[in-house]
């Protein structure tokens, strides 16, 4: 192979490895772009990276005295992303907001659930702890990134947050209940979420949304980010290239 086709090639995947990575990109410097599908005002809203090894992003405003709002921005990777609100930094006895797109370019949901236990009957589906503005829970779906919206009724939230994201092409089923999730941590309102062992490490809990059976709301397993497959595909290219 000549010289010219190398770098066509590696020009290329370098494009695809920008695209897709862009694609599924937010910032807190960037101005949310799904305003106009939210079913209320987001022009005040403050920003944090509240989990970044799974690049959430959560907006969020005290925006009347009893009223707060949030928007919580994830890459959709066809799989669920939730946001509970805890009064002791522990997932059981939580209550979570869960948002997904249903399959084949079905409508999004967004669906409060209590994390009672670890069971899959102890995490039910509408139902929990918060109170949710009535009409105001949407989920959209814009540039590969899901964007989960909703109001409360609060004076003041619970401080300490828990985040969790499904595993991919795993929505939860007819009956509302979860599967498994791939992966969690917690933070507040004003910092970014911590690793789930460091968390947990002093209380003795296993940071799982259950018992860790595939079919309830216990921790799932890890998988390959796209953006790592995708240095590993390149990596390989180039040594075939250069060795051969």
């Amino acid at each position: 192979m000549d010289d010219s086709s190398f770098f066509i090639i590696i020009l290329l995947l370098s494009s695809f490895t920008f695209s897709s990575a862009n694609s599924q990109s937010d910032s807190c410097s960037a101005q949310l772009n799904v305003g106009d599908l939210i079913p209320f005002s987001t022009s005040s809203l403050a920003c944090v990276p509240a989990w970044t090894s799974e690049r959430f992003f959560l907006r969020y405003a005290k925006t009347g005295p009893s009223l707060w709002s949030f928007v919580l921005s994830a890459p959709d990777g066809g799989a669920y992303v939730a946001i509970g609100f805890s009064p002791d930094g522990r997932m059981v006895g939580s209550s979570a907001v869960v948002g997904w797109m249903a399959g084949d370019g079905g409508a999004g949901m967004a669906v409060q659930y209590f994390l009672g236990g670890y069971s899959p009957d102890q995490c039910p589906p509408e139902q929990g702890n918060l109170t949710l503005v009535r009409g105001s829970a949407v989920v959209v779906s814009r540039s590969s990134r899901l964007y989960l919206a909703f109001q409360l009724n609060a004076s003041q939230p619970e401080g300490i947050l828990v985040y969790a994201v499904g595993p991919e092409n795993a929505l939860p089923s007819a009956d509302g209940y979860l599967a498994a999730h791939r992966s969690m941590a917690s933070g507040s309102l004003n910092a970014p979420a911590a690793a789930r062992g460091s968390e947990y490490g002093s209380r003795g809990e296993a940071p799982s949304w259950g018992s860790g059976a595939s079919a309830g709301c216990g921790s799932g397993g890890g998988r390959t980010s796209a953006a790592g497959a995708i240095a590993i595909a390149i990596a390989i290219l180039l040594h075939h290239f250069l060795c051969f």
